[in-house]
Order: structure tokens, then C-alpha cells, then sequence
């Protein structure tokens, strides 16, 4: 069977496609404005007057706006979400009747995929074989309750392919590139000078987690700034475990990861402006800097040095959140990430150089060749979306070559010569990531067919629905709502096209601002996806395979090679010795990450009742 021509080549536009069931037909789409991704409405919004598989319909008073089954419904100035699909079949005669919609009964059914991989999870199940039970309790909902074509079925998956397989390269790529980093010294490099230049383990995590980690991920996104800060926090010192909690926790800015499609997303679908969501998301993540930045203080460095540190936590916290809110405002929204996260670590750098000054004591370790494939991989994204831009292409394997999995595969190829690397080190490089990479990428794939599954087959509508019907306490858990997209995809997109619709269709039936609610959708959706279990098994990994700061004894010291000289030798193995060996406990990882989550959740909530 041939998959239907792209209308659009951002990943934005591909994964708001499948999970909506099917492609619009680009002659009929309605243009729209100018932006980064142009031609994402001609995906995610409606071809007039055609058959839509999915619908937006009103239950019980409640515009539900989101995956609704409505076989052969027409497009109706009444629709809140706007979302139409090609042409489906109908559900066979002789299947047996579903529930009534919205019956309580259906909602539990739907959420108990979610419950299956909670519980696993908690008793310590693999993540993958938590996945895949999830999948098979989801199949067994799909045959007897929540009755799917299996062409629908099919197509959706069909749909998903593409966008892996950008995703496995884009995860080859950062973890091939993170371990060679390791074995040319260059991140021990990186480590001492981020170490020295702040002065204190303190500045240098809130460095990491609100400067290196925002801008990378917001520039890439796929989970790359854990793939660039991890490495780095284990230079400073933390244990595996802690560094992986730390970096996760570094995904504060996911609303503008990778340029913000997954923003973009969300305004489309809930009908919204989407400057104006992006002003709304700058100003509810204040609680996410405030909150997960402490929690990221006080798993590095302790209950006591972090509340010492909590005037340099404001500082760092209050710099990405006025430069976010300022970029979103007078600039635009792709961006407010990328210069939020240099904003900080121009400013936690400046605090550092000022303090030397008035101490005396100044650190200078030479990172110049060692920033060296960092700075091609900026440069060549920067290139490649520019010469996108003015060719034109939108579409085709062109966008998926020129954008993050190219480039990361390029760097990682020409690294060694980058750092001048004076044996091979790529052949066993290649090697060591190939045997940990199918794990994570296994891992990710399965969540992801899970979370396409569930909107497929209609699942996370009976969910949000069920939570509609409360009324003005909806507003509680409608951050709740994102943060099972969020969780179940590993994507801020993927989430906003299972959930944002219903949000801004409920928001409508409760005479609550549909702004307010699909930016609390967009970053609660965001937040979850950074503690995801892909995101936990790619930080893990990383963790596990990073070494620590080297310990010399005394006598070895004037044989030792100098940090800045980041060419391996034959003794490439001793600089890959770390003293600290503990393995990464996945499961304190996962649950400390979604404590701090869940505490922003709660906040978030709470903000909506007040926020009218």
C-alpha cells in the first residue's frame, strides 16, 4: 500500500497527521500566516465540505473537539478543533455495539493502558516489557470495546514510520557523538572548565540545567540537551543516578523545543494565536524554572548548599523566564528558547567573572577545540534550515537530511578530526553506542505506537471527556490531561494532537479563556514529555556510560595528561575509569523526576481556577 504524498515536512506536521487519522488534501487546505513551519495548517486543518473519519461533536452539553468517530460528518462552522481527515470506512455491521459515549465505564477502560504501565513501572518492570504490556492490554481494547478498522490501524502506524526513523537517527547521532566527546577528553575538558569558570558545583549546575540544557534542546529537540548535559553533570562530580535526575530535570523549555512546533501545533488545533500561546506558555513556566530548578539543586548538591544557593536558583530561574517571556513577545516564539538559554549562560558567566575579579582567583582552562563539534552542529542546523528556507523544500527525506538527525550524524563523523584525534577511535565508538542505542530506540518506538494507538482508537477521548464532565473542577486536572500525552508520546507535539482540541473545546463549553487552558496544555504536555520513560532510559544510559572526574594520585600527577589537550592516546581506556562505578537506579530516577513534575502540575491547576 503507498503512503499518501507529505503536505508538509516539518516533524510538527507528520505527527499532528498520523495522530488525526489522515492527510488533507493540499489543494483544499486554507492558507495561512508566515512562519517557520508554513504549511503545518494544510495538515492540521480541515479540507471544507470533505468526509471526516474524526469529528468534533457535543456530549451532554460538553464540546469534546478532540479524535471524535463521526463517519461521513461534514465540516460545520461549529467545529472547535477544526480537524478533519480523509475519507475512511465505516465500522462493519456486525461488530457489536461500543458503550454509550462518554459512559464511565469507557474512561476506565481507556486509562487502563496508562495503569498497566504505572504499575509495572513501579514494581520495577523494564521499561520495554512495561511498553509491551501496555500494547497488548491496548490491542485488547481495540478488539472488544474500542472497535478500529484495522486499515485505520494500519495507515496510523504507516503514518508514524517516517518520523521514527528521524527519531532513531537523531538518537544514534547524539549518543554516538556524547561518547565520543568522552573518549577524546573533550567533556572532561568541557567539565573543568564549567567547574572552574563558575566557581562552584552550585552556579555550575544551575549553568547546565538553565543554560546548556534549554538551549541545546530547544535548538534540537528529541531529548538532545540531556544527551549534552548529562555527560557534563558527571564531570562535576554527581553520581549516574543524580545526574541523570539532573538533567532531566533540565527540560524546562520543551514548549520550544526544536523551534516550537510542537507550539504551533497546539495553536492550530485549539484554535488559539499562536504569538499569543506562546506569551501564555512563557508566563505559566515560571513555576517550572522555580520548581524543577530547585529540585535539580537539591539532588546535585544537597538540601543545605542548595538553599545557600537559592539567590544564584532566582537569578538563573529569573533570566531564562524574562527572556522567554520577552522573546515570545516582541520577537517570536521559535526562538524564545534558544536565546533564553544564552541569555542565562551569558549572565551565570558574567556573575562568575565578576566574582573572580573581586577574589583574584581566576580559572582559565583552554575549551576551544573542545566546544569545536558543538559549534559545527549549531552551524550546520542554522545552514540547513536557512537553505531550506530559501529553496523551499517542505517535504520529502530533503527536510529529514538538512535538520537535526543530518547534522548530528555529520558531527559525530567528523568529531575525531574536529578534536584531533590522533588514533581511531569512531570504529569503536560506533560499536559501544550501536549495543546501547537499540535499547533506547526500542523503548521509544513502543511508547510511541502506544500513544498512537490510544488516539486512533478514540481511547484518550473517552479519558478527556470523562474528566470534561466534572465541570469547573476540570480545571484542576487539565494539566493532568497533557502530562499523559506528554508521558506516553516522549513528544510536547504528539500530546497537543491527542489533547489539545478537547481542551480549548472545554474551555468553551465552561466559558473559561481557551488561551489560558491550551497553554497550560502545551506546558504541562511539554514538562511530562521530558520525563517520559524514553527520556529516563536515554538519560540512564548516558549516566551509566559517563565517566566521572578522574582521580590521580600524587605520583601520577606531573605524568598526567594536561586537561586541555584533548587528543586520546593508546591509554584511552583509563581516561574512560570513573571512581564512581554505582549503577543508575532507573527507578528513583522516574519517580523523583514525576515528584517534581506532579508538584508543577499542581501548581499549574491551581493557576487555572484563578487565571480567568
Amino acid at each position: 500500500m503507498m503512503l499518501p504524498r507529505w503536505t508538509g515536512g516539518s516533524r510538527a506536521a507528520r505527527i499532528a497527521a498520523y495522530c488525526h487519522g489522515g492527510w488533507p488534501h493540499p489543494g483544499n487546505a486554507p492558507g495561512g500566516r508566515q512562519s517557520l513551519f508554513p504549511r503545518i495548517r494544510q495538515v492540521v486543518r480541515a479540507a471544507p465540505g470533505r468526509p471526516a473519519r474524526y469529528a468534533a461533536r457535543r456530549h451532554d452539553g460538553i464540546p469534546c473537539g478532540s479524535l471524535t468517530r463521526a463517519s461521513g460528518a461534514q465540516q460545520s462552522p461549529s467545529d472547535p478543533a477544526g480537524v478533519r481527515a480523509r475519507d475512511a470506512p465505516r465500522l462493519p455491521r456486525g461488530l457489536p455495539p461500543r458503550l454509550s459515549e462518554g459512559h464511565p465505564v469507557n474512561a476506565l477502560l481507556a486509562a487502563l493502558p496508562i495503569l498497566v504501565t504505572i504499575g509495572l513501572l513501579a514494581a520495577k518492570v523494564r521499561a520495554p516489557c512495561a511498553a509491551l504490556a501496555a500494547l497488548g492490554t491496548a490491542a485488547a481494547l481495540t478488539t472488544t470495546t474500542f472497535h478500529t478498522p484495522v486499515a485505520d490501524l494500519r495507515d496510523a502506524q504507516l503514518r508514524m514510520l517516517p518520523m521514527l526513523v528521524e527519531l532513531a537517527a537523531i538518537l544514534f547521532g547524539g549518543m554516538l557523538l556524547s561518547d565520543l566527546m568522552t573518549r577524546t577528553r573533550a567533556q572532561a575538558a568541557l567539565g573543568d572548565r564549567l567547574g572552574g569558570a563558575c566557581g562552584s558545583r552550585s552556579r555550575a549546575v544551575l549553568l547546565i540545567v538553565f543554560g546548556v540544557t534549554p538551549f541545546a534542546e530547544s535548538l534540537t529537540g528529541f531529548g538532545i540537551g540531556v544527551v549534552v548535559a548529562v555527560p557534563l553533570l558527571r564531570q562535576l562530580g554527581l553520581t549516574p543516578t543524580k545526574a541523570a535526575i539532573t538533567g532531566l530535570l533540565g527540560l524546562v523549555t520543551v514548549p520550544w523545543g526544536s523551534l516550537a512546533p510542537g507550539s504551533l501545533v497546539s495553536a492550530e488545533l485549539g484554535r488559539v494565536d499562536f504569538q499569543q500561546l506562546g506569551v501564555v506558555s512563557a508566563l505559566l513556566s515560571a513555576p517550572v524554572f522555580l520548581i524543577c530548578g530547585a529540585a535539580a539543586l537539591t539532588v546535585a548538591v544537597g538540601p543545605r548548599h542548595a538553599l545557600r544557593a537559592a539567590g544564584e536558583l532566582l537569578m538563573a530561574a529569573g533570566t531564562l523566564w524574562l527572556t522567554v517571556w520577552a522573546v515570545n513577545t516582541y520577537v517570536g516564539v521559535p526562538l524564545a528558547g534558544v536565546l533564553g538559554g544564552l541569555a542565562t549562560l551569558a549572565v551565570l558567566l558574567l556573575a562568575s567573572r565578576l566574582e573572580e575579579r573581586a577574589t583574584g582567583i581566576v580559572h582559565r582552562e583552554p575549551v576551544g577545540r573542545a566546544l569545536a563539534p558543538y559549534a559545527f552542529l549549531v552551524t550546520g542546523l542554522l545552514i540547513g534550515r536557512a537553505v531550506l528556507a530559501a529553496t523551499g523544500i517542505e517535504q520529502g527525506w530533503w527536510t529529514v537530511v538538512a535538520g537535526p538527525a543530518g547534522w548530528l550524524l555529520l558531527t559525530a563523523a567528523l568529531t575525531p578530526r574536529l578534536l584531533g584525534a590522533q588514533v581511531s577511535v569512531l570504529p569503536d565508538a560506533i560499536r559501544t553506542t550501536a549495543a546501547r542505542w537499540w535499547q533506547v530506540t526500542l523503548t521509544t518506538a513502543l511508547f510511541l505506537i502506544l500513544g498512537t494507538l490510544l488516539t486512533v482508537t478514540g481511547m484518550s477521548r473517552e479519558m478527556a471527556e470523562a474528566c470534561a464532565a466534572l465541570g469547573p473542577a476540570y480545571l484542576m486536572l487539565a494539566p493532568w490531561i497533557g502530562a499523559v500525552g506528554g508521558f506516553l508520546t516522549g513528544s510536547n507535539t504528539g500530546a497537543n494532537a491527542m489533547f489539545a482540541a478537547g481542551q480549548s473545546a472545554t474551555a468553551h463549553a465552561l466559558g473559561y479563556p481557551a488561551l489560558h487552558l491550551v497553554g497550560i496544555q502545551n506546558v504541562s504536555a511539554a514538562l511530562a514529555s521530558g520525563g517520559s520513560i524514553a527520556r529516563v532510559v536515554l538519560a540512564a544510559e548516558l549516566a551509566s556510560n559517563s565517566p566521572g572526574p578522574q582521580r590521580v594520585s600524587p605520583e601520577d600527577q606531573l605524568k598526567a595528561t594536561p586537561h586541555h589537550h584533548l587528543a586520546p592516546t593508546t591509554t584511552t581506556t583509563t581516561a574512560l575509569t570513573t571512581a564512581d562505578t554505582d549503577p543508575v537506579d532507573t527507578g528513583r530516577v522516574l519517580w523523583t523526576v514525576l515528584t517534581a513534575h506532579a508538584a508543577v502540575f499542581l501548581v499549574l491547576g491551581a493557576v487555572a481556577l484563578i487565571w480567568r
